[in-house]
């Protein structure tokens, strides 16, 4: 079995656009539940956003990421900027092969 990959995204919604935020979150979930994603989304107390994701396949990667960049850009009016212009803090890496709660099969 492929080894799944694991992305973790923060970004941090504008003063006054967390709510217009968490309603554009709705169009990423429906991109991501086409991918057969499993996602968590967390709102932090600093008024950060962390999404979670498993993705099955890097098709699963590849097939979300035109759209998922789309959704991006179309929020980018709602988020702040770090000190270089990025909207978001992301990290990802493939599921290590050990038992553990998460792994499905």
């Amino acid at each position: 079995m492929e080894n799944a990959d694991w992305s973790v995204i923060k970004n941090m919604p504008k003063d006054g656009c967390a709510d217009e935020f968490k309603e554009a979150v709705k169009r990423l979930l429906e991109i991501v539940n086409k991918l057969d994603i499993t996602k968590s989304l967390m709102g932090l107390d600093t008024g950060e956003t962390v999404q979670i994701s498993r993705i099955p396949s890097i098709d699963a990667i590849v097939e979300g990421q035109i759209e998922g960049l789309g959704w991006l850009d179309s929020v980018e009016h709602l988020l702040e900027k770090d000190a270089e212009g990025s909207r978001t803090r992301a990290y990802s890496g493939l599921e290590i092969d050990m038992p553990h709660s998460f792994q499905v099969g």
